[in-house]
């Protein structure tokens, strides 16, 4: 699979999962998802892309095949954030060193002091749906209790990791009525990885784009100057950004960057 043709100046994040990739995959999504792959190959001489998203790279892949797509965005940020590929003109994925050697050696070790910990007093599931990472583990808690939730935030703080908690989305294959507890190390995430490559790449933060669905893309839609949940994102989501997209999916997408196009030509910042 290739790589959109050309690389422009404003940046364009999408989570993966119930953003750009749609679970059902019907016919229509699979429609809309051609034509935004169209429209961001036609004006890539502008475009950035980049895929955030808390998927492993393996199961992107399958994914990818899953909805047939064409092209690969320039970069993805994989398992939350934790793990950077550029991806080359000829499609090829690039994993980027530099990025994870900020992260702690012992990562595993400290997640399992505070799963040890937390146990003591309450109940978290092991995810088996995001593939595998050593720098991300995945949990389902499955309760309503602001106490146990700030417990399991503070108890990751003591062993010096990052805990990202969030409700979660059962149109992308979690449970209903559970929250994702994601384990990450300190300097990782989704805004961390965005971060990173505006800071390295010399992208204005300010300018750039992002889409996502639900609670663990707020941070990463509230830190670029245009975040967008999609139509389809979940109530949490949608009553703590304010800024909806009317369609859904790609049709959401599309609707934000064709009115960019009109407006402003994304031109006045290449």
């Amino acid at each position: 699979m290739k790589r959109f043709t050309k690389e422009g100046r404003t940046l364009i994040c999408f989570d993966f999962d119930e953003t750009y990739f749609p679970h059902a995959c019907s016919a229509k999504q699979l429609e809309h998802l051609r034509q935004l792959e169209d429209f961001l190959d036609h004006h890539s001489h502008r475009l950035s892309t980049m895929w955030v998203t808390g998927s492993s790279l393996e199961t992107i892949m399958e994914k990818v095949k899953r909805a047939e797509m064409r092209y690969f965005p320039h970069r993805i940020a994989a398992s939350l954030g934790t793990e950077l590929y550029q991806v080359t003109a000829s499609g090829q994925l690039e994993l980027d060193p530099g990025y994870s050697s900020r992260f702690p050696d012992d990562f595993s070790d400290r997640v399992t002091q505070v799963v040890d910990r937390l146990g003591r007093t309450l109940t978290i599931e092991p995810q088996t749906n995001l593939g595998t990472s050593g720098w991300m583990h995945n949990y389902y808690y499955f309760g309503e209790s602001a106490q146990e939730l700030e417990h399991i935030r503070s108890s990751a703080g003591d062993f010096g990791i990052a805990v990202n908690v969030s409700r979660c989305n059962s149109l992308a294959g979690d449970p209903a009525d559970a929250y994702d507890i994601d384990f990450i190390p300190r300097g990782a995430g989704k805004v961390a990885a965005v971060d990173y490559v505006c800071d390295r790449y010399t992208f204005q933060t300010e300018h750039a784009y992002a889409f996502g669905d639900s609670g663990n893309d707020l941070g990463m839609l509230g830190y670029v100057g245009n975040g967008y949940v999609l139509g389809n994102g979940t109530e949490e989501a949608k009553r703590e950004h304010g800024r909806v997209t009317e369609g859904m999916y790609a049709d959401g997408i599309l609707e934000v960057l064709h009115r960019a196009v009109e407006q402003t030509g994304l031109s006045a910042r290449d």
